[in-house]
């Protein structure tokens, strides 16, 4: 293995991680294609291609998820890399994280069920409005525990997110309250060790219940991969030679149970490893269009599915089924997602930035270190 991989000496980083947001940003983006070819938008365009590359290119975009998750993980870990994490800075953390996340998956839930109902109405199709409990359950992102249907099917993500940030917080609470009588370092080491090997039961095979509908267990291997590949940037050496490792396993037990999902987050993590062991991590992907698409990742992966779907409908109405309509339909579509995107992160995604910024997380040394914590 290379020596430097696992030198001992951390890399130097910012208050901006751009190899981090560009993948977030291409993540997004991915995940848009994938719902074109998943709402069979592109039945005149998919023969005309390689099977291979729309499979890569549409088929698969789902797995951008993946990749959101290493980068959760990723994230919440260089969020609380020189803070101590007591019960204020831990209900604080989570505020900070509901500031950021809540109002625009709000406005993300009247625009989809706005549009639901404006497309029945003009379609003449049955629209039921949804009652107090769904609406309740989304609210509280408890549709998932709770077994009923997502209004866009892309919320189930942001239900697993808010689990992540819960047991994020209650672990770090937990390590950094045994610091009085151990390192610090090492407590959270051995905290999120123990949790990490736990995890690695579900990608090997070892476990294939979900325990209950909803929960996070399944997907905790992929939080964790991006907290381990964090420590490797932070601190180098035997922080980073274990997040390889961790990944090295998840490629295995993705190449052994042909898992997508898990080779996915294994590549991620990998990736990102290597990024911040060849010092690249504020320079790969740091183009100017890249870095746009990670400003408005969020507001895109909210508001894209329903988009896509009004803006295929019209260029249908207006122009034949065909290859022409299909083009048409694709650049139509993006632009519809791209600039609603970019209008939504002005309107609503930047106060909500601000605002969450607002919480003191602690002192003000460690607090000016956060600033990046801008997702």
């Amino acid at each position: 293995m290379n020596a430097q991989l696992i030198e001992s000496k951390p890399v130097k980083t910012g208050n901006r991680l751009a190899f981090a947001d560009g993948l977030r940003g291409l993540a997004a983006f991915w995940v848009v294609l994938y719902h074109m070819s998943e709402g069979k938008h592109l039945e005149h365009l998919k023969p005309l291609m390689p099977h291979s590359i729309y499979a890569a290119v549409f088929d698969a975009g789902h797995l951008g998820v993946g990749v959101f998750f290493v980068l959760s993980g990723f994230v919440m870990a260089y969020t609380v890399r020189q803070a101590t994490v007591n019960r204020a800075y831990a209900v604080n953390f989570l505020l900070r994280r509901m500031i950021r996340l809540t109002p625009p998956y709000y406005f993300a839930i009247i625009v989809t069920l706005v549009l639901a109902f404006v497309k029945g109405k003009a379609l003449g199709l049955p629209y039921e409005l949804p009652n107090v409990t769904q609406l309740l359950a989304h609210a509280f992102y408890m549709q998932g525990l709770l077994a009923m249907p997502h209004f866009n099917i892309v919320y189930w993500t942001l239900c697993i997110e808010v689990q992540f940030y819960v047991a994020f917080a209650m672990l770090f609470f937990i390590a950094d309250s045994s610091s009085r009588h151990f390192d610090g370092n090492t407590a959270r080491s051995f905290v999120i060790g123990l949790m990490a090997i736990i995890a690695l039961c579900w990608p090997l095979g070892l476990i294939s219940t979900t325990v209950w509908p909803g929960v996070f267990f399944e997907f905790w291997f992929s939080f964790l991969a991006g907290v381990l590949v964090c420590w490797g940037l932070l601190m180098g050496g035997y922080f980073r030679l274990s997040a390889i490792l961790f990944c090295l396993v998840l490629l295995f037990a993705g190449l052994l149970n042909a898992s997508q999902l898990t080779l996915t987050v294994a590549v991620t993590g990998l990736v990102m490893a290597c990024a911040s062991a060849f010092d690249r991590m504020n320079t790969w992907l740091n183009w100017r269009w890249i870095q746009w698409l990670a400003l408005i990742s969020y507001s895109l992966y909210l508001l894209h599915n329903p988009i896509t779907g009004l803006s295929f409908r019209v260029v249908h109405l207006l122009i034949p089924p065909g290859i022409t309509a299909d083009i048409i339909g694709v650049t139509t579509t993006l632009a519809c997602c791209l600039i609603g995107s970019y209008l939504a992160f002005w309107l609503i995604e930047k106060p909500c930035i601000r605002w969450s910024h607002a919480v003191s997380l602690g002192p003000k040394s460690v607090q000016e270190s956060l600033k990046s914590d801008k997702d």
